[in-house]
C-alpha cells in the first residue's frame, strides 16, 4: 500500500535507518547486561551461593522490592539529572556490582564471607539496573525516533528488546551451568562496556529538545 511505501522510504533514509539499528542494538544489549537474568533466576543463584531455599527466595523478594522502588524513583528523577547521565551512572554502578558478584562466587566461600555481602551486591545491581537501563529505555526510544515513523521503529526496537529478553531466558542456565555464576557474572560486565559506549557516541540526549532537534540529529549526515 502507498502508506506502507511511504513508511519503508522514511525508516531506509540514512540517517533514520541508523537510528533505528542503534535502537536495536541498545535493546537486545541491555538484556545481556543480567537484569532478567537475575529476576528470572535469582533463587537458584543464591542457592549456587550456599544459600538455603528459604533465604535465597527471601533475598529475591528484596530484589523484586528495590528493583520496583527504584524505578519509581527514576520516573522521578529522569527529567532533572537527563537521560543519557542517568545510563552513565548506572551502568558504571552495574559494572561494578557485577564484577563483585562474580568476586563473591570465585573467592566467597574461601574467604569465608557472609552471604549478606552478596545480597548487598545485587542490591547495588538491581538498584543501578532499574534507574538507569530499565526505566531509560523505553523513554529514551519513544524520544530518539522522529514523528512519522516512531510507531514503526518503536515496533522493530521492542521486537529486539523481546528476542533479547527470550534469549537471555534460555541462556542463563546454561551460562551458569557451563560458564559458572562467576563466569556468567563477569560476561554480563563485559557486555555493559559496548551499551554505555553505543550510548555514549550514538545517541542523542533527548532531555529538553523538541522532536525537530533530534530528528535533525540524525538526518544531518544527510546533507
Amino acid at each position: 500500500s502507498a502508506a506502507s511505501d511511504v513508511y519503508k522510504r522514511q525508516l531506509l533514509k540514512p540517517g533514520i535507518l541508523k537510528a533505528v539499528i542503534i535502537g536495536v542494538c541498545i535493546a537486545i544489549l541491555g538484556q545481556f547486561m543480567g537484569v532478567n537474568a537475575v529476576l528470572y533466576y535469582g533463587p537458584s543463584i543464591f542457592e549456587n551461593a550456599g544459600l538455603s531455599g528459604g533465604d535465597s527466595l527471601f533475598y529475591q523478594v528484596l530484589v523484586g522490592l528495590v528493583n520496583t522502588l527504584t524505578t519509581i524513583l527514576a520516573l522521578l528523577i529522569i527529567d532533572k539529572v537527563g537521560r543519557k547521565k542517568l545510563i552513565y551512572y548506572g551502568v558504571s554502578g552495574m559494572v561494578v556490582s557485577l564484577i563483585l558478584i562474580g568476586s563473591y562466587f570465585l573467592f566467597g566461600n574461601a574467604w569465608n564471607i557472609s552471604s549478606l555481602f552478596l545480597l548487598a551486591f545485587f542490591l547495588c545491581y538491581v538498584f543501578c539496573c532499574a534507574i538507569s537501563i530499565c526505566a531509560v529505555i523505553f523513554v529514551l526510544l519513544s524520544e530518539m525516533y522522529p514523528t512519522k515513523i516512531r510507531g514503526l521503529a518503536m515496533s522493530i526496537a521492542g521486537f529486539a528488546l523481546w528476542i533479547g529478553t527470550y534469549l537471555i531466558g534460555q541462556l542463563t542456565p546454561w551460562m551458569l551451568q557451563n560458564l559458572t555464576p562467576a563466569g556468567t557474572f563477569f560476561l554480563f560486565a563485559i557486555m555493559c562496556v559496548p551499551y554505555i559506549l553505543i550510548v555514549w557516541k550514538l545517541v542523542p540526549e533527548t532531555t529538553g529538545k523538541s522532536l525537530e532537534e533530534i530528528e535533525r540529529y540524525w538526518t544531518r549526515s544527510e546533507r
